[in-house]
């Protein structure tokens, strides 16, 4: 349980309006329903696969590595949580410290728009900070239905903005849509990039807990 909870708030720490504002643009250029839902589909199952996949690739090399070391596979967690705790004080000091910034939109105008947003969408993943986080912990569990779980969860709950859209769409609410979620967004904006923040520094926290609780008492906290 504290696991889910942990990928929830992970999850809402990388929330990205990019796969929406991506989709809105193709939706303007008269993208049919079929491809918006084939575009939607890609971004969820072929980052929940590729995290599933570099969890499971690094969990084998940890292990052959644990294999030959006693005790090996605690010390390279210690320095992947402090590598998690870096990046992620950083990315929060950074959201702190950064002014408004102003949002570009770009076109998609390729007839390869679809695959190559959706090919966007999902390795740009491999630079969210808490994405990695999900891959850490995914490997610390090392459990074949948990992995698949907590990649797909944390990929509904980050690109939340692109399925709501989707929803709409099913029902040919989009256009409100857009609409209620753009003045929302501009009504909120401030405190909603606070709570993000927020929840960033909460991730740190939960990682600098575990890392306590490991050093005096040889367990861990989360896994």
């Amino acid at each position: 349980m504290n696991n889910l909870l942990f990928i929830v708030s992970l999850g809402f720490a990388g929330i990205d309006p990019v796969g929406m504002m991506l989709l809105v643009t193709m939706q303007t250029a008269g993208l049919s329903k079929k491809k918006a839902f084939l575009y939607g589909g890609l971004v969820l199952f072929g980052t929940a696969i590729l995290g599933f996949i570099l969890s499971s690739l690094l969990g084998r090399g940890l292990s052959d590595l644990a294999s030959s070391i006693d005790n090996f596979s605690n010390t390279v967690w210690v320095w992947i949580y402090l590598a998690l705790i870096l990046i992620l004080t950083s990315w929060g000091i950074k959201r702190l410290s950064a002014k408004e910034q102003k949002e570009k939109e770009k076109d998609q105008k390729s007839s390869k728009g679809v695959y190559g947003a959706a090919a966007f969408m999902i390795f740009t993943a491999l630079t969210d900070p808490t994405f990695l986080a999900v891959l850490a912990l995914s490997v610390k569990v090392n459990h074949l239905f948990l992995s698949v779980l907590y990649n797909l969860l944390w990929v509904l709950i980050s690109q939340a903005p692109l399925f709501l859209l989707l929803l709409a769409i099913v029902f040919n609410k989009h256009h409100i849509f857009i609409d209620k979620f753009n003045a929302y967004y501009e009504k909120y904006k401030r405190p909603i990039n606070y709570a993000v923040t927020g929840l960033i520094f909460f991730s740190v926290f939960i990682f600098v807990a575990d890392l306590i609780v490991y050093w005096f008492s040889g367990t861990w906290l989360l896994g």
